[in-house]
């Protein structure tokens, strides 16, 4: 089951990063603005500017979308890998090219590609422990420009 939501949620990121335009903000090139997330204790993210935040439409979290950008925020369930080594095993099923991790102060970063029956697919995995809660922050997308932004926005995240 859990393997179906992930490439469900996948799925459905992939289609709207490929909605989300080439207007604007490209690669973070241009400016970026705050948003404010009240959904998760009025916590900051940085987004291209034009990007909005809504809900998501699967499960508790937020939606980010704007100029080459478009990536879900939410509390991370126990679902979601807790340290590198489990993101690395669940990115498997991708069978992952390129991939690339970051410790950060408070979490981890994890980019990879895979090649799909639409091309190649570019992946955004983001846990962060803010104010005594821990955060998933990701995306699929379909170009590398969406990728660095979602990466930012996710490594941006401030109380």
């Amino acid at each position: 089951m859990w393997k179906v939501s992930v490439i469900f949620i996948a799925a459905l990121s992939l289609v709207a990063c490929s909605k989300s335009g080439d207007a604007g903000g490209g690669g973070g090139g241009g400016a970026a603005k705050s948003l404010t997330l009240a959904k998760f204790n009025n916590l900051k993210v940085d987004a291209p500017e034009g990007s909005k935040a809504g809900d998501a439409p699967i499960g508790k979290g937020v939606m980010i979308r704007g100029p080459n950008l478009v990536v879900t925020i939410e509390e991370a369930s126990d679902t979601r890998p807790k340290d590198l080594k489990a993101a690395k095993e669940d990115a498997d099923m991708y069978s992952p090219k390129n991939m690339k991790e970051e410790k950060l102060a408070d979490g981890w970063a994890m980019t990879f590609e895979n090649k799909g029956g639409m091309g190649t697919n570019y992946f955004v995995q983001v846990r962060r422990e803010i104010g005594g809660k821990s955060y998933w922050c990701e995306t699929t997308c379909s170009k590398p420009e969406q990728m660095a932004n979602a990466l930012a926005a996710c490594k941006s995240l401030k109380p």
